[in-house]
């Protein structure tokens, strides 16, 4: 008998044993939220002022420190200062440069 996930709104089938679907489990173990979905939301407003003002702010989404690092970037910020600003590695940035900013966000 399979099993449908018991959270709103979803009809896929629940893992055997279990009552969520494998999709929400991993939102859970990851984030302790089954609807988490924050990684295409950014607020612009908090993004430009972190441009405008660059320092190290904690609890961005991805989508903002990516735009964070295309702002700073734009400004000619080196890598390693930016990295620090946005919590990720200089290699992390010089990767997201390479890309063009776009396969990042």
């Amino acid at each position: 008998m399979t099993r449908i996930c018991r959270l709103d709104d979803c009809a896929k089938s629940a893992r055997p044993g279990r009552r969520i679907c494998h999709m929400h489990l991993t939102r859970m173990a990851r984030h302790q939220d089954p609807d988490f979905t924050h990684w295409t939301v950014a607020d612009e407003y908090d993004v430009e002022l972190i441009v405008r003002d660059p320092r190290p702010v904690e609890g961005l989404t991805r989508l903002e420190r990516v735009m964070v690092a295309r702002g700073l970037s734009e400004r000619d910020v080196p890598a390693e200062e930016i990295a620090r600003i946005v919590g990720a590695t200089p290699r992390t940035v010089y990767r997201w440069r390479s890309e063009g900013f776009r396969q990042a966000a």
